[in-house]
């Protein structure tokens, strides 16, 4: 008996073990084994430790060098990894560049597929990955290139500054660890989708290491480098370039990329007439009816759902309700936390907005479109029709005050009728009888 109840227990932890690494995400990390030799980790730095560490510890982790032709990241439209981790190259030219073309990483990002590119100041990331960096608009400076900061600098090495460095409002990083920055820089388009997260300082500049400054090889000067730049995809797929190893340190960077924090979700999207709260996401309504839309919205960090709380009005979440153009934009009010499910657990924070449907009928959409930096998007529609009123929903004269007054018109008019007849036919008539004697 003892023997079957230990062999129940063995194949019950070996199914769990079994569910729990089914269940984690896998990680493709490329590197060159000249510049970071991951198999011996006495040979990395701390930082790289540290992050190589985290990524075992959550992930499914797959090493490969770029000389490898067998790192294929997606194959039949799908991804073949959740995420990819690209560590610089000591030269542009890879035996592997036909799976790491620039068009191959856009499919990967379409595909909700992650990146984190890192720089360095001896190193390259191959062309193919270059080429996708700048066709995204982030532009790092070539090999040999390094950031110089002689204002903030220690014994040769730049010193980050929290006041100087971090981006305000980048949701990120809020309280910068990394001190000591040996790395490069970048340029950045007007992508709509980038953000940086990391910039130089006003007199910061990216130049080659160790030559003599020449003004006009300079590839970034004052505020116009930046040191971490993220990037949200439409269909919320993130990268990081970061310009050196250094900033692995920073835990928030590569758990945003990873989708580890800074993910909302709606947990529930409800709109019903004010008067029958019972039916709830009607598809028709009636003009002026008045309607509340309510939702739930969560944040994913520390692996649960948190409620996610607006706190000032920049984050202030509308709902539009359209037709081609919207006829109303209209900020949503807080509720407070509210459970989703049916445990109780407080994971949602609800709003709502209560107004009056306008005066046209049509096919209407109740949109909601959240797009904010740091934060995966929200993006909501429920289609209605607004139908006009019927024959018998019309108001009465009598309920409507501006008829009154064309009501007392026309029965004054038909009192003045009817005495006109009675004066007629009994006062105004002459005694016919008198008139002829």
């Amino acid at each position: 008996m003892l023997k079957q109840l230990n062999f129940l227990l063995g194949l019950l932890l070996v199914t769990f073990t079994q569910v729990t690494l089914a269940a984690k995400q896998n990680v493709l990390v490329l590197y060159d084994p000249v510049l970071n030799k991951l198999n011996d980790s006495t040979t990395y730095s701390s930082e790289v430790n540290k992050f190589l560490t985290h990524l075992n510890e959550k992930y499914d982790v797959s090493l490969s060098n770029y000389d490898e032709p067998a790192s294929i990241i997606v194959e039949g439209g799908l991804k073949a990894y959740d995420h990819l981790l690209l560590f610089p190259s000591s030269k542009k030219a890879i035996k592997n560049k036909g799976n790491l073309t620039q068009f191959e990483l856009m499919k990967f990002i379409n595909a909700n597929g992650n990146i984190v590119a890192i720089g360095g100041i001896q190193s390259v990331l191959p062309e193919g990955i270059r080429n996708f960096l700048n066709e995204l608009g982030i532009f790092p400076s070539p090999k040999n290139y390094e950031y110089i900061d002689h204002f903030n600098s220690k014994n040769g090495e730049v010193q980050l500054n929290q006041d100087l460095n971090v981006v305000p409002g980048n949701r990120i990083i809020k309280d910068l660890k990394v001190k000591d920055y040996n790395g490069n820089a970048a340029l950045i388009s007007n992508n709509e989708y980038l953000f940086p997260i990391l910039r130089s300082s006003a007199t910061g500049y990216t130049y080659k290491a160790n030559v003599p400054v020449d003004e006009g090889k300079t590839w970034t000067f004052g505020e116009q480098g930046f040191l971490a730049v993220g990037l949200q995809a439409l269909n919320n797929a993130r990268l990081v370039w970061l310009g050196s190893e250094e900033l692995l340190a920073e835990e928030d960077l590569y758990k945003w990329t990873f989708q580890q924090q800074g993910v909302l979700k709606l947990q529930f999207v409800q709109h019903h007439k004010a008067d029958s709260p019972q039916d709830v996401n009607s598809t028709l309504y009636r003009i002026k009816d008045q309607v509340i839309y309510t939702i739930g919205v969560s944040e994913y960090h520390d692996g649960r759902w948190y409620p996610f709380e607006v706190k000032n009005d920049e984050d202030q979440l509308q709902l539009s309700f359209k037709m081609l153009d919207p006829y109303q934009r209209l900020n949503l009010l807080p509720l407070g936390p509210v459970s989703s499910q049916d445990d109780e657990i407080l994971d949602a924070y609800a709003y709502y907005v209560n107004f009056t449907l306008p005066d046209h009928h049509g096919m209407f959409t109740f949109e909601l479109d959240y797009k904010r930096v740091g934060l995966s998007y929200l993006e909501d529609k429920r289609v209605v029709t607004v139908r006009h009123l019927a024959n018998d929903e019309f108001k009465r004269s009598w309920n409507i005050t501006n008829a009154w007054y064309y009501m007392a018109a026309t029965i004054l008019v038909i009192l003045a009728w009817f005495y006109f007849v009675v004066a007629y036919i009994f006062i105004g008539k002459t005694d016919l009888v008198k008139k002829n004697v």
